[in-house]
């Protein structure tokens, strides 16, 4: 009975291991940047140095389409993101994104909280790669962008097929 039960446990173990997917491959396109009152030359929301995994240093740029409100904290919005690479060789990648975006208490109807550049923010959404690198292009993800002081951090995952 003890060998049935050791053969039963060691064809389920084989067979449970053939059956799990294997896991989602990702490339995170990760930044870390501060930002304070208006901030140089950058006209989109947010802008930030990057470096993007096989295809180098450039600069991730964040502009909105839609901003709704939902509750007193948070807002549902649209966007279109933008890495365009040091490397003029490498085509501009373009992903149209829309998540949630959140701030606490109730800073975002504080006056002048729209156009406070201190108001700390987390914002969490999915984005495709409508154009770009042609190996890239159709690509879905999920992003998780965080702003608190001057502090931008994020990360742009991106699910390989």
């Amino acid at each position: 009975m003890r060998r049935f039960l050791a053969a039963l446990l060691a064809a389920s173990a084989v067979l449970g291991a053939t059956a799990v997917p294997a896991a989602a491959q990702t490339v995170d396109i990760q930044f870390r940047t501060a930002i304070t009152k208006p901030h140089g030359t950058c006209e989109a929301i947010y802008c930030a140095p990057v470096t993007v995994p096989g295809y180098g240093e450039g600069t991730l740029t964040f502009t909105d389409t839609s901003f709704e409100q939902i509750s007193r904290s948070c807002a549902e919005y649209s966007g279109i993101t933008q890495v365009e690479f040091v490397d003029p060789t490498i085509e501009t990648i373009v992903m149209t994104e829309s998540g949630v975006v959140c701030f606490p208490g109730n800073s975002l109807n504080a006056p002048g909280g729209v156009h406070s550049y201190g108001n700390p923010f987390h914002q969490t959404g999915t984005f495709v790669i409508e154009s770009g690198p042609a190996e890239l292009v159709g690509l879905s993800g999920t992003t998780d962008v965080r702003f608190a002081g001057a502090a931008l951090r994020g990360v742009y995952s991106i699910e390989l097929e």
